[in-house]
């Protein structure tokens, strides 16, 4: 089963988005829910959860957990196994489906290629154009490195709400001010960082830019808990 077990001693991104769902969900699903619009939306976090010890999902296990079902075309036709290892899974109430992205260190933003096959990289990159063309990113833009990490998953978001319509939503969950990475990152450089990587993938307004949103925990926040929200580009505002 494509399940990947966190082990305890799990640090950086994987730590700290753990502790976020286990004890401010809160104020995560807040942050998201502020991202969006959405107003009065409970979150069920299906990943990662204590009582599930802290797995992530990737391929048809990743669809099974969020209980997605009746797809028009099956992910395994869409992209090669040993796909996007997602950081964190969650669903409304009402149906919406999240995918999430942490990172606590910026440089681990960066990866330049995928390490698949080459019939496996032909069909990649296949969806990777089409995904391109979908977001209505600029022609020029490269979406194989190297931001390809973040392509991918901008990638599984066109895969289910475009291809598939279902109502899903991507959220990069940027951690500032880690104590447990090299330079820590302060949320002005996340800030930065992100807008860089949204120009350099060519994105801009478009229907499905719309359903992206940059979350940014800061955990050295003064009053002993960590402050989370929203860092939307001026170009992909949400409405």
């Amino acid at each position: 089963m494509p399940r990947r077990l966190r082990p305890p001693e799990a640090r950086r991104s994987e730590h700290w988005l753990g502790v976020m769902v286990r004890e401010y969900p809160d104020i995560l699903g807040t942050a998201i829910a502020d991202a969006f619009g959405w107003h009065a939306a409970a979150i069920d976090w299906r990943s990662p959860r204590q009582d599930d010890d802290y797995a992530g999902y990737y391929d048809q296990a990743f669809l099974d957990r969020l209980g997605v079902e009746k797809l028009t075309m099956p992910l395994e036709e869409f992209w090669p196994k040993s796909g996007p290892r997602w950081d964190g899974l969650a669903r409304t109430t009402d149906g919406r489906l999240i995918l999430i992205e942490a990172k606590a260190h910026i440089d681990e933003a960066v990866d330049f290629r995928s390490k698949a096959s080459p019939d496996a990289l032909r069909r990649i990159e296949q969806r990777l154009d089409e995904a391109k063309a979908a977001f209505l990113a600029s022609k020029d833009a490269c979406w194989y490195a190297p931001l390809y990490q973040m392509a991918n998953r901008l990638a599984h978001l066109y895969y289910l709400a475009e291809l598939n319509r279902k109502d899903a939503y991507l959220v990069f969950i940027d951690f500032a001010n880690a104590p447990d990475v090299p330079e820590p990152a302060s949320r002005e450089e996340w800030q930065g960082a992100t807008r860089l990587a949204h120009k350099c993938l060519g994105l801009k307004d478009s229907k499905l830019a719309r359903r992206v949103a940059t979350i940014i925990v800061d955990l050295k926040h003064g009053n002993g808990q960590p402050s989370a929200g929203a860092y939307a580009l001026p170009s992909a505002a949400h409405p």
